[in-house]
Order: C-alpha cells, then sequence, then structure tokens
C-alpha cells in the first residue's frame, strides 16, 4: 500500500489540457485567457510572482475552484465544470499538494492520511492498522529518516513534517496519474528537497504527471521537462526547460530585472558590516532550556546573523528563546533593545484572519506603544504605505483582508509588520517561504539596510544559500551550536558539511522512561480524574456513607444528566461550536415526557421526533446562512424554553412508567453506573469510527475535509444530529430519575456541560476534546454540590466554587503545557 503503485498504464500523448480559463474575483482578474497542457509522465513547472494565478488555475483544474469560463479535458474527455468538483478530481487520479497546508493538527498523521484515502478504507474493519502502515511505508520511502512518528498528533510536529506528511499523502493513492504540487519544499531542508526530486523523477517514469510550482528556480532546473510562466493572470511563456536558464527565468517572470541583476546576485547579496552597533545586543551565556543546551554568544546590532543546521535541531528554538526574552526574563539571555518577530508559520502564528492587511501590519508596532495611548491612525496609515510600496504588496488596497492575498502576499505581510514596527532586533523564520525571486531580493535589500541602520537581524533559512548573506553564522546540532561560520567561510558548502559535525552530542533516549511519563501528562483525562478523585475522597471523609453501593447510586444519579449531556456538548465543542441551549432543548424533551408522552404517546414520540429534526438542521442553517453558532443556539435556548413553559406552566406532570422502570431495576452494580459507561464507551467507539475522525477534521480544518471530497453541510447535520440524540438522552434520563419535568432548572445545566468539556481536556477551538475527559469533569462539577451540601455551604455559592475549581484546573494545564515547551 505504499504509494501509487507501477500499475498506472504508461501511456503518451497528452494527459490534461486546459483552454482559455478565466476566473474574476470581483475586479481581479486572477487567470486571463491562460491555456496549459501537460503529457503522461511529465513534469510541468508552473512559474511567476506572487499572485500571477498560479494557484488558482490549479485549484480549477483540481475541481476546488469553478472557472467563469474555458474548458478542462482530461483523458481525452471533456470536463462539465458546473458539476466538476475535488471529490471528482481524486476520483479520476488528480491530487494537490497545496502551499497552505491541508491537513488536520487535531489528528494524528495516520488518521489525516485516512480521511483524505478512505475510499481505500471501505469495509476495513482493520483500517487503523492499515492507515499506520500505509502511512509509514510511504513516509518512509520518499523521506528516509525523516522521524516522523505516524502515530503522533499532527500539531506534534514541526511544519516541515507537516509538509512531508502532505506530500507522502499524496503519493499513497493508487489511482494517481497527475500531482500537483504547490510549493512543496517551501519548509523542507536540502536533504528532503533533494529525497523529493528523486522520488518524482521516479514516479515519471511510471507514467505519473506533475504540475510543480515553486519560487526556487534551482529546482525548476534540475527536475522539470517544461516551463509555463505566468504573469499577472496570463501565460506569458512556455518552452522546454533545455531552453532557458536560471538567469533568464528571472527575467521572463520579472520584466524588470537587468541582465546585470541576475549574474552578479552573489556581490550584490553578501553583507560585510561597515560598523557594529553597541547599544543593541544579545548576549547568550551558556544557555540551557527551551530545547537548547549551553549556546553560548554574543551578536551586535549592524549584524546579520544566521542560524543554520539540519532541520530540527533547534534552530527555531533558538530564535524562539530570544523572542521570549523580551518578556521573560531568562537566564544565560541577555538583551538590549525592543524586539520583532517574523514566523515562519504564517497560517498558525503570523496572520490575524479577520484583519485587513493595515492592521497586520501594524500590530507589533502598537504593542510598543503605552496600553491606553491615542494612536495617530494617519501617521500608522502612512507608515504602512510606504513598506506596502516598497514590498509591491499585491492587493486592492490595505483595507482587504490577509486571507485574500495569495501565500507570497501575506509573508510579504509579515515582514512588513517587523519593519513598520522599527525594531532594533528582527527575528526571521524563513522569512522568504513561498515568495518570488524578485520578492526575495527586495527582502534581502531590506535586511540588509536594516543591518546598515545599526538593527540586529536574526534569521533562519532551509534554503542554505541565503545563509551566504550573512557576516556570521550559527550552524545547530542536538540543540548546540558546533560551529560559526565568519564572513568568507560562509558559503553554502560549508554551511552543509558543519551542519553533520557534533554527532557525539546526540542524547541517549531512555524510551522506557518517556513512555511512562507521556501517559500520564499526555492524558486529557487524567487532571479532571484527579480532581474528582480529590472531591469524592473530601466527600467520603465527610460522609462515609457515599462509599457503599447506595450512596455511589445516589451520587451517580444526580451526576448522570450532566455527564450524558456534557457528551452532548462534546461533539458541538468538536465542531468548533458551542450550544448555549443544550441545557433547555433537554428540558423540553423533560417537559415533552411529563406531558404529551403520557397523555398521548403518539403525539409526544412525534413532538420529540420533530424538535430533534429541528436541532439537526441548525446544523445546515449555521452552514448555509453563515450565522454564528453561539447565536443560533442561544436563540434556539428561547424557542425550547418557551415551547416548555407553553406546554407545561409549572412543574409537574407525570413521567411514564416504563421510564422510571429502568432506574427501578434490580441490580448488583448501580443501574446509573451501568448507564454512564455504556453510553460513554457508545461515545468514544463513535468519536473513534472512521466518521467520527472526519468530524474531528472538520472542527480543525474544514476546508481540508472539503478538498478531500467531504461534505461539509453533511458533516454538520451529522454532528448536530448525533448531539441531538444524546442531549435527548439526557432529556429521558432526568424525566426517569425525576418522574416529573421542571423547564427552568434545565437551564442551569448549560453553561456547567461547557466547562465539563473544558476542564477534561477540551479547546472551544481546534477540535480538541477528550471523551473520558468531558465525562470526568461533569462527575466533578456535579460532586462539587454534593460536597457544599456537605459542609452546610449555601447553594448561592455553587457557581462561584465551580468556577474556582475550572480556573484551578486551566491553570494546572496551562502550567504543563508550558513546562512541556
Amino acid at each position: 500500500m505504499a504509494g501509487a503503485d507501477s500499475t498506472v498504464a504508461k501511456n503518451t500523448g497528452v494527459l490534461l489540457e486546459a483552454n482559455h480559463i478565466v476566473k474574476q474575483y470581483g475586479k481581479t482578474t486572477a487567470t486571463n485567457d491562460v491555456s496549459i497542457y501537460i503529457n503522461y509522465g511529465e513534469v510541468l513547472a508552473l512559474v511567476g510572482g506572487n499572485g500571477a494565478g498560479k494557484s488558482t488555475l490549479t485549484r480549477m483544474i483540481s475541481g476546488v475552484t469553478k472557472p467563469d469560463s474555458g474548458e478542462v479535458i482530461f483523458e481525452g474527455q471533456k470536463l462539465d465544470l458546473n458539476t466538476f468538483n475535488s471529490r471528482m478530481a481524486t476520483q479520476m487520479g488528480i491530487r494537490v499538494v497545496y502551499q497552505e497546508l491541508s491537513l488536520c493538527t487535531n489528528l494524528k498523521v495516520y488518521e489525516n492520511f485516512y480521511v483524505e484515502l478512505y475510499s481505500m478504507f471501505k469495509g476495513d474493519f482493520k483500517w487503523r492498522k492499515n492507515a499506520q502502515k500505509m502511512a509509514k511505508n510511504i513516509i518512509n520511502e520518499i523521506f528516509p529518516d525523516s522521524g516522523i512518528d505516524v502515530n503522533a498528533r499532527l500539531d506534534e510536529l514541526t511544519i516541515a513534517q507537516q509538509q512531508m506528511c502532505e506530500i507522502s499523502r499524496a503519493f499513497a493513492d493508487k489511482k494517481l496519474k497527475l500531482l500537483i504540487l504547490d510549493e512543496p519544499t517551501s519548509s523542507l531542508a536540502e536533504e528532503q528537497t533533494n529525497q523529493l526530486i528523486e522520488y518524482i523523477k521516479k514516479k515519471a517514469k511510471d507514467g505519473i504527471s506533475f504540475i510543480y510550482i515553486s519560487h526556487r528556480l534551482k529546482e525548476i532546473i534540475a527536475l522539470v521537462d517544461r516551463v509555463d510562466i505566468m504573469q499577472n493572470g496570463k501565460k506569458i511563456w512556455e518552452g522546454n526547460i533545455e531552453e532557458t536558464n536560471e538567469d533568464d527565468l528571472v527575467l521572463k517572470m520579472s520584466g524588470i530585472l537587468d541582465k546585470k541583476d541576475c549574474t552578479e546576485e552573489e556581490v550584490l547579496y553578501k553583507y560585510e558590516p561597515e560598523k557594529l552597533n553597541e547599544n543593541v545586543y544579545v548576549k547568550m551565556n551558556n544557555f540551557t532550556g527551551s530545547g537548547l543546551k549551553n549556546v553560548d554568544f554574543e551578536i551586535k546590532g549592524g549584524e546579520i546573523i544566521g542560524v543554520a543546521g539540519l532541520e530540527g535541531n533547534g534552530q527555531k528554538d533558538l530564535l524562539h528563546a530570544i523572542f521570549e526574552s523580551k518578556n521573560r526574563k531568562k537566564a544565560g539571555i541577555d538583551f538590549k533593545g525592543s524586539i520583532a518577530y517574523v514566523t515562519g508559520d504564517r497560517k498558525k502564528e503570523g496572520n490575524f484572519v479577520l484583519w485587513d492587511i493595515l492592521q497586520n501590519m501594524m500590530i507589533t508596532k502598537l504593542s510598543f506603544g503605552k496600553l491606553f495611548k491615542v494612536n495617530n491612525e494617519a501617521a500608522l496609515h502612512d507608515d504602512a504605505k510606504k513598506w506596502y510600496d516598497k514590498l509591491k504588496i499585491k492587493s486592492d488596497g490595505m483595507d482587504q483582508k490577509i486571507v485574500d492575498l495569495s501565500g507570497g502576499n501575506q509573508q510579504k505581510v509579515l515582514v512588513a509588520r517587523a519593519m513598520v514596527a522599527d525594531a532594533d532586533i528582527i527575528i526571521l523564520d524563513d522569512p522568504t517561504r513561498g515568495v518570488d525571486i524578485v520578492t526575495k531580493r527586495q527582502i534581502y535589500e531590506l535586511l540588509i539596510e536594516a543591518a546598515n541602520n545599526g538593527k540586529l537581524v536574526i534569521f533562519y533559512s532551509s534554503e542554505n544559500i541565503e545563509l551566504e548573506l550573512c557576516n556570521r553564522v550559527f550552524v545547530m546540532r542536538y540543540g548546540t551550536v558546533v560551529k560559526e561560520l565568519k564572513e568568507k567561510e560562509v558559503v553554502a558548502d560549508s554551511i552543509v558539511e558543519a551542519s553533520f559535525m557534533g554527532e557525539e552530542l546526540k542524547p541517549v533516549k531512555n524510551d522506557k522512561k518517556k513512555s511512562k511519563g507521556l501517559k500520564i501528562t499526555k492524558s486529557d483525562a487524567f487532571i479532571p480524574f484527579v480532581a474528582m478523585m480529590v472531591i469524592y475522597a473530601v466527600c467520603a471523609f465527610k460522609n462515609s456513607s457515599v462509599l457503599s453501593p447506595f450512596g455511589i447510586e445516589l451520587l451517580l444519579s444526580g451526576a448522570l444528566p450532566l455527564i450524558v449531556l456534557s457528551l452532548s456538548q462534546m461533539f458541538i465543542i468538536g465542531l468548533g461550536h458551542v450550544d448555549l441551549g443544550v441545557g433547555y432543548f433537554m428540558g423540553i424533551v423533560n417537559v415533552i415526557c411529563a406531558t404529551w408522552l403520557y397523555t398521548n404517546p403518539a403525539l409526544g414520540f412525534g413532538a420529540l421526533i420533530l424538535i430533534l429534526l429541528f436541532y439537526a438542521c441548525m446544523g445546515l442553517i449555521i452552514y448555509y446562512r453563515n450565522i454564528p453558532a453561539v447565536i443560533m443556539t442561544l436563540g434556539a435556548s428561547f424557542i425550547w424554553k418557551g415551547l416548555g413553559i407553553t406546554i407545561q406552566r409549572s412543574p409537574g406532570g407525570q413521567v411514564p412508567q416504563w421510564i422510571q422502570a429502568i432506574f427501578t431495576l434490580d441490580s448488583t452494580i448501580p443501574i446509573c453506573l451501568i448507564l454512564a459507561v455504556v453510553i460513554t464507551a457508545l461515545a468514544l467507539l463513535f468519536y473513534r469510527s472512521k466518521y467520527g475522525t472526519v468530524m474531528k477534521g472538520f472542527g480543525n480544518n474544514p476546508m481540508a475535509l472539503v478538498r478531500s471530497g467531504w461534505s461539509q453541510p453533511k458533516a454538520y447535520f451529522s454532528i448536530y444530529l448525533t448531539a441531538g440524540i444524546i442531549a435527548m438522552i439526557a432529556g429521558f434520563i432526568i424525566s426517569g430519575i425525576s418522574g416529573a419535568s421542571d423547564t427552568n432548572a434545565s437551564g442551569t445545566y448549560t453553561l456547567q456541560t461547557i466547562c465539563s468539556v473544558i476542564v477534561g481536556g477540551g479547546y472551544l477551538l481546534g477540535g480538541l476534546v477528550s471523551v473520558v475527559g468531558a465525562v470526568f469533569g461533569a462527575m466533578t462539577f456535579s460532586l462539587i454540590s454534593v460536597l457544599l451540601g456537605f459542609l452546610n455551604v449555601s447553594t448561592d455559592y455553587v457557581a462561584a466554587v465551580q468556577g474556582a475549581i475550572l480556573l484551578i484546573i486551566l491553570g494546572i494545564r496551562a502550567f504543563k503545557k508550558g513546562e512541556k515547551n
């Protein structure tokens, strides 16, 4: 199962044609009458500046975006572009590795393989084991010694490792015929880049075709057969790779650089400091911590310092340690001057996605000012406009949302952010990732200008050739600086050679000890479990009867509705939503059970089905009308409460005997305990199922799942239907236990369910929740009420104590997370 096999027919001739493709976004023409073709077993380069239309064109070829006009012919058949979508493209053998990774960071590596390649696991009951095997085999085949654990959650990997996973996942498709790679090496080190290039060459010989988009022209020259160049949405040149070279490509792409600019690149971009600025510096005195060990150096303003080494050897840890020291003093690190940081992960750490370009550019500068200082908006606008123009950011204006820009233009905004801030120390993590050759040169010139003005520039790059710009380079291995290269020593070959030094520094792994620690620190359920047991122990100390079977059943009968309702809320929070009406939904179920279901069962069951369908349809309304979940569910809470009061104006009613009989069954094991275990187990099994894995993915990166062929509205409907069924079960449980109903009392459950999920290891964003943790969280909050009763504390203080417990547990989680980092 490791990758596309050689059974792909080695056909000759044209595999795909895209003719006269036009796509407009408002006033912007992304592609203007573009035509391209690719043959079987051919590698076609698609190059051009940022915003040239390359990514838009490939999204239309892969069915993600519909063109305004034009035609696409694949294997001789003209596609109906009105119905053509990403799922159909995948079935035909067209896959894409996107510049902005289409992975779910809350899923494990092998689970990411499943959600993309689900058709390969139909009817497979051992899908987890087989997906693990597939992921491991293909990753090792393309990227030997990558160090990727396929059982690790994706957010535990480096950006480079995540990129390797996405590339490997695309190759794992046995039906692969055309693979579009959009900046696939932007985060890869030289070794992994070479491994990928060799693998593409191998697969091209097997008949697989590739469209390769990259700003790294050396890769283009080494890999491709033909080149198409795009500029401002048009194709301006095409030809065989033998007809051009790197300098010629630069000229054709930009139209603004002359021959001299191209041939004297080494002279133009080799920095030698004229004078050092003693008032700006960073000193590390045998610093150990944050993934680093015995790091010792002194760097000053006026220098451009490079950080190099094999990927994952502490380079980024070094940048983070320096930057973080501005807010939290660290022993062994001393610095003078203000600090600005340009992240290498713009999607996760760089972009404020709801903000426009101007706001994204100004945020660092504003952070340097006083908290309540009145800002001069005109001056801020002028500062931003200077760098907006200087970096030639391509957009409709500074008021355009940053997410509407191409990846390269987003990167320009982040670089401009550091320049606008006018910081003394500028830290850059792979600043030219995903930008074109012209922009790279602009950034090099900006860094030289900053250093000449007395600023200290520190940057890491995954391209060793870029570091030749620096006057000094620190080469790292295993978290330690193993070599300092100065001035003329700073050449790419010397950097590569030094990167393999220090093998004797390799730490000795104690796998047994590490495994033991992970079981405790990584368990989402551990902290709420401890809290639950501590409170239970205190309850037992105050009243030993809670240890008896009857006492346990009494505690569980009070906690069970909250436990089950918290599981319902968990599914909603797992989607990145919050249900502010789940308590009242349980309340209306309770009311119907105590009224209509007792007096007129047919009416009662009909009403239950109707409200369940409405609950499920809330997911569709949220999706199609783009209504925030909190607004939708808050509005629904008024409906549930209003219906409950209309049906039954005061507490009371009579629950059918068959519901109450469940809780009066004669059993050696408490019925509530059986129900709690069974419902929890079912929720856990469902969440770990194939579709449960997909649901988790939608809570983290819905666009990635859509690109993989999954339906977002269907997922929303399914998740809300699942949560509604569980909430309805909670309504039956509270009805069976109480024998009557009270709409108003159910409203207090809503916030407790949210707290239970969060305390249990969940997060309101990112699709991270824990089934068992939510159960323990619910038990903890339920036991607090019992304990306060034993302590003769007024129920008025229940909410305050529950809030305090929530803050304490969240504080412990934050401390552990910081300790881990």
